[in-house]
């Protein structure tokens, strides 16, 4: 989805990612719910960052009547697939996204995704040195953005960005279990045992 306006999107979970998401599609014209365990006073500084932007909250709890009318449910990196909330949206057919996925969707310059169990954030930097090497080497003025689960979420810079410039995003197995879309060029480093507390098994 890349036309925004008018729709209405449930954010479960207002994290870094939760948030700059949240942000993104306010400021497109969306109808944004932030929901978030969380009591309010936990909260404050969340709900400061976004003041201002039609955002409606809804915390300490995960009540399955905020789905009623919602057109997408967007998850921060923490939330489990298996939480009651989000298999209800899963049965009402509802798709499920996240920052990532989204801002794939609308990049306007290639993006090369780095995963895999360990070394993410250092390939992820190196790649992006690499790149800005390579930019001053040709004397341009284009970018590198370098972001993603390394704590940058790149939707938050993503109107700021140019068909030439360059993004690298880190991509962690929990954004990757509902994503569809792949960026330009990827590299899976390694894979070991971690996380099967999430995962339940290595296939």
């Amino acid at each position: 989805m890349t036309d925004w306006a008018g729709k209405k999107v449930l954010m479960i979970g207002a994290a870094r990612q939760g948030i700059a998401l949240s942000r993104y599609l306010a400021n497109k014209g969306t109808k944004v719910i932030l929901n978030d365990r969380r009591s309010d006073e936990e909260l404050t500084a969340a709900r400061e960052e976004l003041e201002g932007l039609d955002i409606s909250w809804v915390t300490g709890d995960h009540p399955i009547e905020i789905l009623d009318g919602v057109d997408m449910v967007c998850l921060s990196g923490g939330i489990p697939l298996n939480l009651p909330l989000v298999q209800a949206a899963v049965q009402r057919n509802i798709p499920l996204s996240n920052d990532s996925q989204i801002f794939l969707e609308a990049a306007p310059c290639p993006v090369i995704g780095i995963t895999g169990s360990s070394g993410k954030t250092t390939t992820t930097a190196l790649v992006g040195e690499i790149a800005k090497q390579h930019f001053a080497f040709k004397k341009t003025d284009n970018q590198v953005w370098v972001g993603g689960n390394i704590g940058n979420p790149l939707i938050q810079e993503i109107d700021l960005m140019k068909e030439d410039d360059i993004a690298v995003i880190e991509l962690s197995s929990f954004q990757l279990e509902i994503m569809t879309v792949s960026p330009n060029i990827a590299a899976v480093l390694n894979l070991t045992p971690n996380h099967l507390d999430r995962h339940g098994s290595m296939s």
